[in-house]
């Protein structure tokens, strides 16, 4: 038997009335449209007669859920891979810089202004690597010289300072 209702929406939603899936303003929608379709109301029959024929197979959803075992994360041999490597990085970064702290403190501070290179005019020192106690020595140190500055501060460049042959020293020329 063929149904010759040209209303396709009711007659997909059919299935759905059987199951109890429809809301309550589509349950009444088709309920309206079956009182007035006979073409409908008896495609609905045959559904409701092939479901009663057939065996439906009882699902217990609690027994298996309960059979299901609980979610573990497995750990990746990758990540313990990761872990290690980390772990031999921290370990020779420490090595790296306990060896270039050791050899840092080994230069004494007048030995590092001894080796510093020496621009006319101009003396660069890295104080970077230095200790309190050696800063402070440098300090006193540096109060002894009374050297006045070759040129305006404005006007020193590196070019300026190429030009400067030796530099003046203020004080006693005696």
């Amino acid at each position: 038997m063929m149904n010759d209702c040209q209303d396709i929406e009711i007659r997909e939603s059919l299935p759905e009335l059987v199951h109890g899936g429809l809301g309550a303003v589509a349950r009444d929608r088709v309920q309206q449209h079956l009182e007035q379709c006979a073409d409908c109301t008896a495609e609905l029959a045959i559904i409701r007669a092939v479901l009663s024929t057939s065996a439906a197979p009882g699902v217990d959803v609690g027994r298996i859920v309960a059979a299901v075992p609980p979610y573990r994360r497995k750990t990746s041999s990758m990540r313990r891979v990761y872990l290690e490597l980390a772990a031999a990085c921290l370990i020779g970064a420490v090595g790296i810089s306990t060896l270039v702290m050791h050899n840092s403190r080994s230069v004494s501070p007048v030995a590092e202004i001894q080796t510093a290179s020496v621009t006319p005019g101009l003396a660069i020192i890295n104080t970077s690597d230095l200790s309190d106690a050696s800063l402070e020595q440098l300090t006193h140190q540096l109060d002894k010289f009374q050297a006045m500055p070759t040129a305006d501060p404005e006007s020193v460049t590196p070019v300026a300072l190429q030009d400067v042959s030796e530099p003046t020293v203020s004080g006693d020329s005696t």
